[in-house]
C-alpha cells in the first residue's frame, strides 16, 4: 500500500485537470449556447451571405465589410461601448457610432434580453430576463437615452412585420421586448415592429446606426421560432444593400477598424513578452501543472534502489539464474501450477533416463516402460516404489494437495537416486 498513494495522488490530479477542461470549454462556449450567434453565421453562409467574425489578432478595414453586427449583453457591452452616459457626438474616435459614421458603414446594434445564466443552463424563462433598467443603462453607454422599453403580456407573441412593402414576414417572440412608440426621442424612425411596439429603429442623426429591440430575431434560441431565421436573412439583406458580395462582420470583440486593410499583415505582425504568457494563462497553466507535478512523481519514484547495489563478480550470472528460478517457481505456487509442472518434470526426467540407457529415440512411453522393467529385474521393490511415485505425480499431480505432492516427489527423489539404472 506504500506505493500506492503516489499512483492514487497522480490519479486525482488528472481527472481534477480533466474535469476543469471539461468545464472551462463547456461553460466559454457561448457562441454556441442559446444566446450565442453560431446559428446565424452558419444560416447566412447557407443563404449565401459570407460572414467573418471579430479576432483579436486580424485588423478588419472598413472597404472589407458590407454590414457590421454588434451583439449586445449585459455582461459584453463594455468591451464595444463608450464611457456611460457619454453622447455619441462625444464619444470615443474608435467607437462603433462614430466609426459608422465616419465609414458610412451600416451597423446593427443588437440589444440583451437574457441574463447570463441562460447561457449556461439552457433554460430560457421569464426568471433570466434582464432588467429593462439594465438595458436602458446599456443604450445610455453607446450614447443613446431616454428609449422606453415594454415587454409583451403574453408569453409568446406573434406578428408579421414588413422589411420590405408587401412582404410581411411571420416571426414569433417570447415576452416580446420592443420600443414604446411613445418614447422615441424625435428623429428615430421605425422599420419594423409589432403591434406592441417597435424592433428595428434607424436614427436620422446617425443613419448608417440600426437598432434592434430584442435579440431572439438573431441568436440561436430565436432562430428556430416560426420564421425568425428568414426574418434575419431578409433584414441582413436590407442593411447591406442588394447585390453587395463583402462578407458580413459579426462584431463580439467591438475593436475599431482600420480605414484600409494593412498591406501585409502577416509580416506586420510584431510578437511581445505579453504574447508569450498566452501560454501559461488558464486552463493551459492547469496542464502545465499536472505535468510537473507528474514529471516530480516520476523523479521521485525513480530515485529509489530495487535492492541493495550488487558488485560486478562473474558470480552474478548464476545469482541470476537462481533468482530467475526461485521467481518462476514462486509464480507457478501462486498461480496453482506447481503440481502440473511438477508431474512434466518426472515425465521428462524419466525420458532423458531412458535415453541414457537405451539410446536416442528412447524417450516416449515404451523407452520409459522398458526403463522399469530393466529395473525390475534387479530390484523389484525399487522399481516398485519409484514407479507408483512416478506414476501418481505424473497423473495427478495437478489434484495433489500441498503435502501429497511434496512427499510423492521426495519418495521419487530417493527412490531414483538410490536406483542403479545402469547404462548402455
Amino acid at each position: 500500500m506504500r506505493n500506492s498513494g503516489p499512483l492514487l495522488l497522480l490519479g486525482l490530479l488528472l481527472a481534477l485537470a480533466a474535469l476543469a477542461v471539461f468545464a472551462l470549454s463547456r461553460g466559454s462556449d457561448f457562441d454556441r449556447s442559446p444566446l450565442g450567434n453560431k446559428g446565424l453565421e452558419t444560416w447566412l453562409q447557407a443563404k449565401g451571405i459570407p460572414v467573418v467574425r471579430s479576432d483579436p489578432h486580424v485588423a478588419r478595414a472598413r472597404s472589407e465589410i458590407s454590414l457590421r453586427i454588434i451583439p449586445l449583453s449585459i455582461h459584453q457591452a463594455e468591451a464595444v461601448a463608450p464611457q456611460a452616459n457619454e453622447e455619441a457626438d462625444d464619444a470615443g474616435p474608435d467607437s462603433p457610432i462614430r466609426e459608422s459614421n465616419r465609414y458610412a458603414l451600416p451597423t446593427l446594434i443588437v440589444l440583451p434580453k437574457w441574463r447570463g445564466s441562460v447561457s449556461t443552463d439552457g433554460v430560457a424563462g421569464k426568471s433570466g430576463l434582464a432588467d429593462l433598467s439594465d438595458i436602458g443603462g446599456e443604450l445610455d453607454k453607446i450614447g443613446y437615452s431616454d428609449f422606453g422599453f415594454a415587454r409583451s403580456s403574453t408569453d409568446f407573441e406573434e406578428a408579421q412585420p414588413q422589411l420590405k412593402p408587401g412582404q410581411p414576414i411571420k416571426i414569433a417572440l417570447y415576452q416580446a421586448q420592443t420600443f414604446e412608440r411613445s418614447s422615441l426621442p424625435s428623429g428615430w424612425e421605425e422599420l419594423a415592429g409589432t403591434p406592441s411596439g417597435a424592433l428595428l429603429l434607424r436614427g436620422a442623426d446617425d443613419p448608417n446606426v440600426y437598432l434592434l429591440s430584442d435579440p431572439d430575431l438573431l441568436n440561436n434560441h430565436g432562430l428556430a421560432l416560426a420564421d425568425n431565421a428568414s426574418f434575419a436573412v431578409s433584414l441582413v439583406t436590407l442593411l447591406r444593400g442588394a447585390g453587395e458580395k463583402r462578407p458580413v462582420y459579426l462584431d463580439t470583440a467591438g475593436l475599431p477598424l482600420d480605414s484600409k486593410k494593412p498591406a501585409d499583415e502577416g509580416r506586420t505582425y510584431e510578437r511581445s513578452a505579453s504574447d508569450f504568457k498566452r501560454f501559461f494563462a488558464y486552463p493551459l497553466s492547469v496542464i502545465w501543472g499536472v505535468l510537473f507535478v507528474v514529471a516530480a512523481i516520476c523523479f521521485w519514484r525513480g530515485a529509489y534502489r530495487f535492492g541493495p547495489a550488487l558488485k560486478e563478480t562473474s558470480g552474478n550470472i548464476e545469482l541470476s539464474k537462481t533468482a530467475a528460478i526461485d521467481a518462476t517457481a514462486r509464480l507457478l505456487r501462486l498461480s496453482g501450477n506447481d503440481g502440473r509442472m511438477t508431474g512434466q518434470f518426472v515425465l521428462h526426467l524419466l525420458a532423458d533416463k531412458a535415453q541414457l540407457v537405451f539410446g536416442p529415440g528412447a524417450g516416449n512411453e515404451a523407452g520409459i516402460e522398458r526403463l522399469f522393467q530393466r529395473l525390475a529385474r534387479r530390484d523389484q521393490a525399487a522399481a516398485k516404489a519409484l514407479h507408483s511415485s512416478a506414476q501418481a505425480l505424473i497423473d495427478r499431480g495437478h489434484r495433489m494437495t500441498r503435502a501429497d505432492l511434496h512427499r510423492n516427489l521426495e519418495i521419487f527423489r530417493k527412490s531414483l537416486g538410490s536406483t542403479d539404472l545402469g547404462s548402455r
